[in-house]
């Protein structure tokens, strides 16, 4: 076995909060996932997961002090957080071997293969809390039954799978579910992760919906010894914290705070395409063409009965910058023509960039927000 270690960055800051484990295997096993499948079938799941920790452990061992006080975040499978074997004193035994402690640990639990009793998974996971190991919920969005691990196990670390992570720019839904997800995970004190974070377009649009941590190939990939970021991601991540910050330290009213990424096409795109884009998602009711960063039209699913008759698909939205008030804003879209005034905002930044849009229904709901705020002054 061997082991490797990325990552896990504050964002805010671009200090190391901890590093995850990864185990690697040999020749045609050198895949974890091949590797934990052929562990799993042989009934050699343990023992798998004894020599994984091991060799980290043999490995962590070594490394000067303050890398040693990560913490380690390292993968435990339901199976072997249940094995008795687990909790008989042998884990403590071989940390203690290492110079290590519980405290150096925080005990990933994948939802993709959770504990079907829920009363022995609180138990399990408050005699691990006890003994000073530190609890993720691990996957998150990727099981059938997050929500049930979440509520028994109490971790205060969840750690969003990737596949809501992938290509969040684009869909407005999973936007809206980590938005959600983001002032669940303030409002229990605990830190949200997100996992597999490859370009810069996820981690813009991760920032503005407050995910404050996260690990992934954009900023450093699995190594044998723990490494940071480059200085290039460092550079970029200071210059997005700093354009968020300016955001958020502005007033709360403005209609940055509102915007969620939608599904953009460029200007050159079908009626066909923007037809089936809409048949194949029933969420999306509307979509923005962007030239370049530049927003040129909006398409929503009423406009385009228009298109199929040979109109354009829409003439230039009512564009707005992220800095606008919403108090403004309600004044300016009820301006609007009749047919238009319940349409879809485009939002930019400064330079009339695109970064969103928001909807009537969000822009009313805030402004009745701030009127009964006032109100209570």
């Amino acid at each position: 076995m061997s082991s490797w270690f990325q990552p896990i960055v504050d964002l805010r800051d671009g200090e190391i909060i901890g590093y995850e484990v990864l185990s690697r295997g040999q020749g045609s096993l050198e895949s974890p996932h091949e590797l934990f499948t052929h562990a799993r079938t042989s009934g050699y799941t343990w023992e798998l997961e004894r020599a994984c920790w091991t060799s980290a452990l043999r490995s962590i061992s070594r490394f000067p002090e303050e890398l040693r006080r990560a913490p380690f975040f390292f993968n435990v499978s339901p199976d072997v957080l249940s094995d008795p074997r687990f909790g008989d004193g042998s884990t403590l035994a071989l940390l203690e071997r290492h110079g290590l402690g519980p405290r150096h640990l925080v005990l990933e639990i994948t939802e993709k293969a959770v504990i079907e009793d829920g009363a022995l998974l609180q138990r399990l996971t408050r005699e691990c809390s006890a003994q000073g190991f530190g609890l993720a919920l691990d996957d998150f969005g990727a099981g059938h039954s997050g929500l049930v691990t979440l509520v028994h196990c109490l971790p205060r670390f969840i750690k969003l799978d990737q596949a809501l992570v992938r290509d969040i720019h684009q869909h407005d839904y999973r936007q809206h579910l980590v938005k959600s997800l983001v002032a669940f995970a303030s409002s229990v004190d605990a830190i949200l992760i997100a996992e597999g974070v490859e370009t810069w377009e996820e981690m813009t649009v991760l920032l503005r919906l407050g995910i404050r941590h996260a690990q992934g190939y954009l900023l450093a990939r699995p190594s044998p010894s723990p490494g940071r970021p480059s200085e290039s991601f460092e550079t970029r991540r200071r210059e997005a914290m700093r354009s968020l910050l300016l955001r958020e330290h502005a007033d709360d009213t403005t209609v940055g705070g509102l915007v969620i990424r939608r599904t953009t096409v460029e200007p050159s795109t079908s009626f066909d395409a923007v037809k089936k884009l809409f048949h194949d998602a029933p969420h999306v009711d509307h979509v923005v063409m962007l030239a370049g960063a530049r927003p040129t039209s909006l398409v929503t699913r009423r406009s385009l009965a228009s298109w199929a008759l040979g109109q354009a698909p829409m003439e230039l939205p009512l564009i707005v910058e992220d800095q606008m008030a919403v108090t403004a804003l309600v004044e300016l879209a009820m301006a609007r023509a009749a047919d238009a005034v319940y349409d879809p905002v485009v939002v930019t930044d400064a330079q009339g960039a695109f970064l969103g849009t928001v909807t009537m229904k969000q822009v009313l709901l805030r402004a009745g927000e701030l009127a009964a705020r006032l109100g209570t002054k």
